[in-house]
């Protein structure tokens, strides 16, 4: 998957997380839940208001890795230097996204369906997005040191 083909479906996830959010806001009761065990269960609540917070982290998150992708020579950057080009970068940043929106929308989308009385546990998909974005980080670190050492061997 090319690194513009990750940017269009992330943007798209991305709005997409913003309008359920908008359509389903109003709807929601005066209180939500906000956190979870690691067993799925709820042990927090607050305002409805509060479900803001998923799609802002997203964006937030979003606009951090969109923007690293800009300039591969900042000195803010911490990948190693073969790792330092646009198309590297992009695939990178992009595929480390896909996962944390899947998680975030995922994640929102099971706390409307409690609060909407549909569930009353967070959902095994979670941890199926939590392991997809373990293991994109995984390969991507596989990747980096895997390249860097055939980089040094044909030096």
């Amino acid at each position: 998957m090319s690194g513009k083909l990750l940017l269009i479906v992330n943007i798209l996830l991305l709005i997409s997380i913003w309008i359920f959010t908008g359509w389903k806001y109003a709807e929601l009761p005066e209180i939500i839940p906000t956190h979870f065990m690691v067993n799925g269960r709820i042990d927090g609540y607050d305002h409805k208001r509060t479900i803001w917070i998923l799609p802002s982290i997203a964006t937030f998150l979003s606009f951090i890795l969109f923007a690293v992708t800009r300039d591969p020579n900042s000195p803010m950057l911490t990948v190693p230097d073969h790792f330092r080009n646009k198309k590297s970068l992009e695939l990178f940043a992009y595929s480390i996204l896909l996962p944390l929106l899947l998680l975030f929308g995922y994640t929102l989308l099971e706390t409307v369906w409690i609060a909407e009385n549909r569930t009353n546990t967070l959902g095994n998909m979670f941890f199926v997005f939590l392991g997809l974005m373990i293991l994109v980080i995984g390969t991507n670190i596989f990747v980096m040191f895997k390249k860097g050492k055939y980089d040094k061997i044909q030096k």
